[in-house]
C-alpha cells in the first residue's frame, strides 16, 4: 500500500510521525511524508521522502511566530487559522500529488485539517496520529472560519473524523473523558548531531537540563535560571539554539550550553526543565525524569495533569527563585522519580508502531 503522512507545519511532529512512518515502510510499504517548506529537510533526515506541499519558509513561520498575540486564548486562534490556512493551500497540490502517486492511506497530525480533507477527495482512509499529549482540538476554534467554505463546497458541516485515532499518551495521564483512540508507544526523535560521551553519561553529580523551546525565555532569562539553579551544586545544560547559546557561553562558563539531542541526554538527568513544549515533557516521560514546568506559553489540561500525578511541578509565574526552590524540591524528593518512573513504565507497555502496521492494512482492505 502507499500511505501519505502529513505530521504537521513545524519539526517535532516530523519526529513524532517518524518511527510509524518507518515501521510502515520497514512493513514493505511505500511512504512519503509531506510538509511546508520549512521542514522538508527535517523529513529528509529521518531517511524519509519528503514532498512539498506548502512553500511557506522558515522566515514566514519566524514572522508568524514573532506577531503572536499576547493573550493565550487568542495564541491559539492563531494558531488554529494559520494550519487551516496551510491546509486549504495544500490541497491543490496534494491533489495534483494523487494524480501521479495516490495514496491508499493518509496520516494526519494533531491539528488535523489537511489529511481528512486530502482523504475525502480521494475516498480513502484516515488515521490521526497525536504528536505528544496536548489536546489540539483547543486550535479548532481559530481553523472555523478558515475552514468553512471548503467544507461548504464538499458538502460537510465539519472536519471528518479519522478512521483510526492513535493515541500515545500514557494512561494515568488520559482526561477523564477521552475520546475513543488506539493507543500507541510513543518513541522519542530529535535532530541528531555527533556525540560527545559526556552526552550519554551520568556524571558525579545531579544533573539538570533547561531548555526553553526557540522563543519563550531570551538569553537574559535563561542566564539567570542557569546561574540560580547551578548554586544548588549540580551540572547545569542548557538546551539553546546556537544565536543564544553563543551569547550566553562567555557569561556561564562552567555549564555546557547548545544543541543536545534530547532522546540521548534525557536519561542521564536527574530534572529537565522546560516551558511547556510537548516533545520536551514526552521526552522527559519516555525517560523517567521529574518535570519542571516554569512560566508555560499556556498552562493545559495536560502539563497540570502531570504535576498532579506527583511527576513534576508546575509554576505558572513567579521569580526565578521559586524555579530555584521548586528544583532543588524534585531533586531531594524521590517521590517524583518513582512516579515519573511509573509514568515510563506505562509508556513502555504500550504497543509499539510496527504493531500498529497489521491495522492500517486492514483499514486499507475493507476500504477497498
Amino acid at each position: 500500500m502507499k500511505v501519505l503522512f502529513i505530521p504537521g507545519n513545524s519539526p517535532y511532529p516530523i519526529f513524532s510521525h517518524a518511527p510509524l512512518a518507518t515501521a510502515v515502510r520497514n512493513a514493505g510499504h511505500e511512504v512519503l511524508m509531506g510538509g511546508i517548506d520549512w521542514v522538508l529537510p527535517n523529513i529528509a533526515s529521518v531517511g524519509l521522502a519528503p514532498v512539498k506541499i506548502s512553500p511557506v519558509s522558515m522566515e514566514e513561520v519566524s514572522a508568524f511566530m514573532g506577531a503572536m498575540p499576547d493573550d493565550p486564548l487568542e495564541q491559539l486562534k492563531a494558531v488554529g487559522r494559520v494550519y487551516a490556512e496551510i491546509a486549504v493551500d495544500s490541497l491543490e497540490p496534494l491533489l495534483d500529488l494523487a494524480d501521479h502517486w495516490r495514496p491508499d492511506l493518509v496520516v494526519g497530525g494533531g491539528m488535523f485539517y489537511t489529511a481528512p480533507l486530502l482523504a475525502h477527495h480521494l475516498g480513502i482512509p484516515s488515521v490521526r496520529l497525536e504528536w505528544d499529549r496536548i489536546d489540539a482540538r483547543a486550535y479548532d476554534p481559530g481553523a472555523e472560519a478558515v475552514l468553512a467554505p471548503v467544507l461548504g463546497e464538499l458538502g460537510l458541516d465539519r472536519v471528518p473524523g479519522p478512521d483510526l485515532w492513535l493515541d500515545v499518551c500514557p494512561p494515568s495521564l488520559r482526561p477523564a473523558n477521552p475520546l475513543p483512540a488506539r493507543p500507541m508507544r510513543w518513541i522519542p526523535g530529535n535532530p541528531q548531531k555527533p556525540l560527545e560521551p559526556w552526552m550519554y553519561t551520568k556524571g558525579d553529580r545531579p544533573r539538570v537540563y533547561i531548555t526553553a523551546g526557540t522563543r519563550l525565555f531570551s538569553g537574559e532569562g535563561l542566564r539567570d535560571m542557569a546561574r540560580s539553579i547551578a548554586g544548588l551544586g549540580v551540572e547545569v545544560v542548557v538546551g539553546a539554539p546556537e544565536n543564544v547559546a553563543a551569547e550566553l557561553r562567555a557569561e556561564l562558563p562552567d555549564v555546557r550550553i547548545g544543541w543536545v539531542p534530547l532522546d540521548v541526554l534525557a536519561p542521564t538527568c536527574d530534572v529537565i526543565v522546560h516551558h511547556g513544549g510537548g516533545g520536551t515533557d514526552m521526552t522527559a516521560l519516555n525517560a523517567g525524569v521529574p518535570q519542571l514546568i516554569a512560566h508555560p506559553e499556556y498552562p493545559t489540561e495536560a502539563t497540570r495533569k502531570v504535576a498532579e500525578f506527583g511527576a513534576a511541578i508546575l509554576i505558572e509565574s513567579g521569580p526565578e527563585q521559586d524555579i530555584t526552590e521548586a528544583c532543588q524540591k524534585l531533586l531531594s524528593d524521590a517521590g517524583y522519580r518513582e512516579r515519573a518512573g511509573l509514568l515510563s513504565r506505562e509508556i513502555a507497555e504500550l504497543p509499539l508502531p510496527g504493531e500498529i502496521v497489521g491495522e492500517l492494512e486492514k483499514l486499507v482492505a475493507a476500504r477497498a
